[in-house]
């Protein structure tokens, strides 16, 4: 062992240094984010005076971030000293531009990148790093900061963009006329389901303040008159009558006493034959050695986990459902599977 250690290949040093100081990266882009850089190089390159003038930033240092951003791929420098963006770059602008992560990027590097700061307050007790980290949950740090709440819908609603794309291409919606998607969000799925189908509509439910915002967007895109919103939470009573109930990306954010609560719910408010669409990330291998970072993430933040495909069934037959096999995107990182109420 010793031997071992004392001879390894240098490129193994390289490997878990890189490995042990990734937050470094992290927040040199969270930092250039937050500060509007990307935005501010989108129109075209800008040399670093006029880029710290223009983002508020010591323009002393700024060129010190520039060049570890070039370095990364984010940015480019020019012959002329000055900067701009990269493709990798572009995908950071803000914006109502398809796929921009801007706002991903906030909500993952404040208040969840502090949270991993207690991963060894979870390995030991199997409870959530941020309650450790905040003296309280995730859900109840949200109702209490409108600004970090609305980041992570920010976020989220960016992030549900792989969800709804693998719903409306491939999701046979024959015979559905009313839609509940519990706990609707922003109303971005809702949003691609109006949109898609004209035949449709959609009960939006959701916590009052979220719910209202996201019906607010649904009217101001000229959807109005085929959704309603129901305030309320999804751990309660839910809306009766819907053909199809969507959870999108929701059961993942609970453990499993949580799921069964919420899966009851939706059964309770299904008529028999009605249609639950489950849609999230999924696991795909059996094995527990299989299960990544975004399971640990769920886990250190709000106490969640990804689940396997038979792990999800075997809660929907729990719950009174009959599952179905899932489909899956072909990057794999989204899935959905359709159970039927019995």
């Amino acid at each position: 062992m010793t031997d071992r250690v004392t001879h390894r290949p240098p490129f193994l040093d390289r490997r878990l240094r890189d490995a042990v100081t990734g937050y470094r990266r992290s927040q040199v882009i969270y930092a250039a984010v937050k500060l509007g850089i990307p935005d501010a190089l989108l129109p075209g390159p800008l040399a670093p005076h006029t880029l710290a003038r223009v983002c508020g930033a010591d323009p002393e240092v700024l060129p010190r971030f520039l060049t570890v951003l070039a370095a990364e791929g984010i940015l480019a420098e020019t012959d002329g000293g000055r900067f701009e963006l990269t493709p990798l770059g572009a995908g950071l602008c803000s914006g109502p531009s398809d796929g921009g992560l801007a706002d991903w990027v906030v909500t993952v590097c404040e208040e969840q990148f502090f949270a991993w700061g207690h991963a060894l307050h979870t390995l030991r007790t199997g409870r959530p790093a941020f309650d450790k980290a905040f003296g309280m949950s995730f859900w109840e740090h949200l109702q209490q900061n409108r600004l970090a709440a609305e980041a992570y819908e920010a976020g989220m609603a960016g992030s549900i963009r792989d969800a709804c794309e693998l719903v409306v291409r491939a999701y046979d919606f024959t015979g559905v006329r009313n839609i509940v998607d519990v706990g609707a969000g922003r109303g971005v799925l809702a949003k691609e389901l109006l949109t898609a189908l004209d035949q449709v509509t959609v009960t939006l439910v959701d916590l009052p303040d979220v719910v209202e915002r996201a019906g607010k967007a649904l009217r101001e895109a000229g959807l109005g008159d085929r959704c309603t919103i129901a305030p309320g939470s999804f751990l309660e009573e839910l809306p009766q009558g819907g053909d199809l109930y969507a959870l999108c990306r929701i059961l993942a954010d609970w453990d499993d006493d949580g799921a069964r609560r919420i899966l009851t719910n939706c059964r309770r408010a299904m008529s028999p034959g009605a249609r639950l669409l489950i849609v999230e990330g999924l696991t795909q291998a059996e094995g527990g050695g299989a299960r990544g970072m975004l399971d640990l993430h769920l886990l250190l933040l709000i106490g969640g986990r990804e689940r396997t495909e038979a792990e999800l069934a075997g809660l929907l037959a729990e719950c009174g459902f009959e599952g179905g096999p899932a489909t899956h995107a072909p990057h794999g990182r989204m899935s959905f599977i359709e159970a039927v109420a019995q």
